[in-house]
């Protein structure tokens, strides 16, 4: 495996090549196709030829699959093996790297010498419950099941160290692989390991099985010597990370142990019950929540926002393909050609344009009243940990032009905004896609009270020959949510609460605005719309 930093490779469909032009192709005749995703900071990327085992366990009892040889190639797993007929049927997926001959591994040992077999030490493993048989790639997110030691050296003396041990380990570990646990086998005896060399004299590294254990770091230098020094007796977390510095003096090294300062995997953190899995990595512009892969982008204003819309489901919550029902979630539509709407609940359609929330289910679930409605103002909701719901300001910040607010008055400096445009008295939606913004049109399901009913908004993108091609029949208003409150709103005879509005980035597409034209406006909190999270700017 090639050493590297973090990736994710994109999900792809490889199809058999056999497949006669006029096949029909279906889940029970489909190639099943692996996309791997490897988290935290890891230094392999699969190359192709890699090859992992898969198991599959067809309605939880019925081995339809066991260590079935898939192999890396164009960015997924894949072999010959078929999805079963029964596609009503769940099953649960689980795979494993580096793939062994014969039955599914229950036992794994790490390689002693690593300064050649630290990547076939690298033991991962994905697990998926509840798949049902689909065309489309499964993605898997790998985790590392073992221990990381990097070892960090001050050298001292004038002598090149000529190589590293860890002794006093065992070196081999009893697996669950459906569970992604590991456990050391207490009947092995323990051994030592010589770490692979990262960057001579400077950093080394090893893989050991997780256990309590009191290690010795013995470091050979040319000059003939073998210092050692004995560690203190430490817990390795699974998919954990650590460091152990020492100075390498003349007679003697210093050694110092910081455990589990960082994370490999999920592993090594341990959270509340109800804790969402998060993990950012912006450095490859992107972040994994609820084990989907999000894009980001950092603009020229330093802050950085989803580049495309959020799929989370909270529990509780369904989304409904009626834009009528009170559902609070619903799926992305589409305008067909005799201006009908139709919700889609095709995968990569709601990946691509994201469900459609409204204020509550978005603002985390709490009612939204005449009292508090001012109290979400930059609210997480249900993004993830350290972002939020973009405020208007923020969203006035990029496009420059909003209505008023409830006092008649509007930020200042609109013209100034990231992508302000003076002809369009907005931004152009072409702007923020030259940016990176990945702007999506999903529409919105309108809702203009608190108690009518819901629809999809249906005008479509007219064919204007000076409006994107691409863009021709979607729809034309579209709204992004933010978490600025406008005001409630009375019934003029009955005094009555009728609605409560929200400020939202609303779209215009039409020969005038031909590039798409965004602003803000206000909104009722039972419309439900793409919801785009923004980093807080203290974590930026």
């Amino acid at each position: 495996m090639k050493k590297s930093l973090t990736f994710i490779f994109a999900a792809a469909l490889l199809v058999s090549c056999q497949q006669e032009e006029n096949e029909t192709l279906t889940p029970a005749n489909s190639r099943i196709t692996i996309s791997p995703v490897i988290t935290r900071a890891t230094e392999v990327n699969f190359e192709t030829g890699d090859k992992i085992g898969v198991t599959i366990i067809q309605n939880g009892d019925f081995v339809y699959a066991e260590n079935k040889q898939m192999t890396f190639n164009d960015g997924v797993f894949a072999g010959d093996l078929l999805w079963y007929p029964e596609g009503n049927d769940k099953s649960q997926i689980v795979a494993y790297y580096p793939y062994r001959e014969g039955n599914t591994p229950t036992s794994f040992s790490v390689e002693a010498d690593q300064t050649t077999g630290y990547g076939a030490s690298d033991l991962m493993a994905a697990s998926n419950k509840d798949v049902l048989p689909t065309v489309n790639t499964i993605t898997m997110n790998f985790k590392h099941l073992l221990t990381k030691l990097v070892i960090n050296v001050t050298k001292e003396v004038e002598a090149n160290i000529t190589s590293i041990a860890l002794k006093g380990s065992i070196p081999t570990a009893t697996l669950d692989l459906a569970a992604l646990t590991v456990t050391a086998d207490a009947n092995v005896a323990a051994t030592n390991i010589t770490a692979q060399v990262v960057e001579a004299n400077k950093t080394y590294r090893a893989l050991i099985v997780p256990q309590t254990v009191a290690l010795t770091l013995e470091v050979a230098t040319s000059d003939g010597k073998t210092l050692s020094q004995k560690l203190t007796s430490t817990t390795l977390a699974q998919g954990g990370q650590y460091s152990v510095n020492i100075r390498v003096l003349p007679d003697d090294i210093e050694v110092k142990l910081i455990g589990d300062i960082e994370n490999w995997t999920d592993e090594g953190e341990i959270g509340a019950d109800n804790e969402i899995p998060f993990e950012e990595h912006l450095d490859e512009n992107y972040f994994l929540y609820d084990n989907v892969k999000y894009n980001t982008v950092t603009l020229a204003n330093g802050t950085t926002w989803m580049a495309e819309p959020l799929i989370y489901l909270p529990k509780g919550y369904t989304p409904s393909t009626d834009p009528t029902a009170d559902s609070h979630v619903w799926y992305p539509y589409e305008i067909k050609a005799d201006g009908a709407t139709v919700a889609t609940t095709e995968e990569s359609a709601i990946k691509e344009l994201g469900y459609l929330y409204d204020f509550q289910v978005a603002l985390g679930g709490k009612e939204i009243t005449e009292s508090n409605l001012n109290s979400f103002e930059g609210a997480q909701g249900i993004c993830p940990k350290g972002w939020h719901i973009p405020t208007r300001l923020e969203y006035f910040n990029l496009v420059g032009k909003t209505t008023n607010d409830v006092d008649g008055k509007v930020p200042a400096n609109g013209d100034k905004a990231l992508f302000y445009d003076a002809v369009y008295d907005g931004a152009k939606i072409s702007s923020l896609n030259n940016a990176g913004f990945n702007y999506q049109f999903s529409g919105v399901r309108m809702a203009t009270s608190l108690t009518g009913a819901g629809s999809y908004q249906k005008t479509a993108i007219a064919e204007d020959a000076n409006i994107q091609t691409a863009w021709h029949g979607k729809p034309a208003m579209n709204y992004l949510m933010t978490s600025t409150a406008f005001k409630p709103v009375y019934n003029s005879t009955s005094g009555l609460l009728t609605n409560i509005q929200f400020f939202g980035l609303m779209s215009t597409i039409n020969a005038k605005y031909s590039e798409g034209r965004l602003s803000l406006s206000y909104v009722s909190i039972k419309a439900g719309m793409q919801l785009r999270c923004v980093r807080d700017q203290a974590a930026n």
